[in-house]
């Protein structure tokens, strides 16, 4: 039989080691320890404080007022005209019909349907370019040291401060002169050099975050810069790509002041183009309009709820970093 026994000065065997982490089994109790506090006692700690209860508060009135104006809007989209102009908030006998979405799809002037295909068409490879060119900019800005950096920097910022009225002029006149003028080319290239300078600055505060060691070591191995960038940069830099595809999407998508410039075809108009004119001249269409816009918006909401996880994940490194 093998002696359990040791001397002190030996080393504790490491499955004695591992049997003292735990209690024996007749000295587990069989009902969990009671909590000294009187119910009382624990309401009151239970109680915000009063800082945080008004941030509650301000909380909740900013999401009812953020919600209401979508909630009668969803509603709206659903309900004839007649009872919408009675309030949407009247629900008794109200009747759920799809009938808005049908016309608004297929509207005569300017239907729903292929405005939302032309924005896609404009929206993807402004995102997709603005994602790869972005993240190549950033790169250099978060890792070394060149000439004229800060200067550099200081321009990117200064072309996000300024607003897009600012050059708009500029790029009319150079999309005529070069022939991109009304096409789908022309307004995908004002949205990537529009979008490119606060995505340079977020991809760059998220790099600043990524260890040094990483490149060092792949550096060791003979990896190039090429290589760090391709299997190290931009797989690490997966949350903060995903941030800036769902904002410059969501920007894209939305933009009304660039293709109301650039675009002159109906047939090329793009969504937000297409919602004024679904008003109607004699009367309002409300229905028809909420039906629109909420086909409008619900690309964006979609894309931001399947990739939400990513999303939170990219702007907190961003943000902090």
């Amino acid at each position: 039989m093998a002696d359990d026994t040791h001397s002190p000065g030996e080393p504790t065997p490491a499955s004695s080691r591992e049997t003292d982490q735990y209690l024996p089994p007749d000295a587990i109790p069989e009902t969990a320890p009671r909590r000294e506090d009187d119910v009382a006692t624990r309401l009151a700690s239970a109680v915000p404080s009063m800082p945080r209860l008004l941030k509650y508060a301000i909380a909740i009135t900013v999401a009812v007022l953020w919600i209401v104006p979508f909630l009668g809007l969803f509603m709206a989209s659903f309900r004839p005209l007649g009872e919408i102009l009675a309030g949407w908030w009247h629900v008794e006998g109200m009747t759920i019909t799809l009938e808005n979405y049908t016309r608004a799809w297929s509207y005569q002037t300017a239907p729903m349907g292929r405005a939302l295909f032309n924005t896609l068409v404009v929206t993807v490879p402004a995102v997709l370019v603005v994602m790869l060119l972005g993240a190549m900019a950033a790169y250099p800005f978060a890792r070394f040291e060149f000439l004229l950096k800060t200067t550099l920097f200081f321009l990117i910022l200064l072309v996000m401060a300024a607003p897009p009225e600012l050059v708009a002029m500029g790029n009319y006149n150079t999309l005529r002169e070069i022939g991109l003028f009304d096409s789908y080319m022309g307004l995908i290239l004002v949205h990537i050099g529009w979008g490119l300078g606060w995505v340079v600055l977020f991809l760059r505060n998220y790099l600043l975050g990524i260890p040094v060691e990483l490149e060092e070591a792949a550096r060791i191995d003979g990896a190039s810069r090429y290589q760090i960038f391709r299997t190290i940069i931009l797989p690490l830099s997966t949350p903060a790509l995903v941030s800036v595809a769902v904002i410059q999407f969501t920007w894209v998508w939305n933009a009304f002041f660039f293709p109301l410039v650039f675009m002159r075809s109906p047939e090329l108009y793009l969504a937000p183009q297409v919602l004024p004119l679904m008003t109607g001249r004699i009367q309002v269409e409300w229905g028809l309009v909420a039906a629109g816009s909420v086909m409008t918006m619900a690309v964006p909401v979609f894309l931001f709820l399947v990739l939400e996880r990513y999303y939170k994940q990219g702007m907190v490194a961003a943000v902090t970093d």
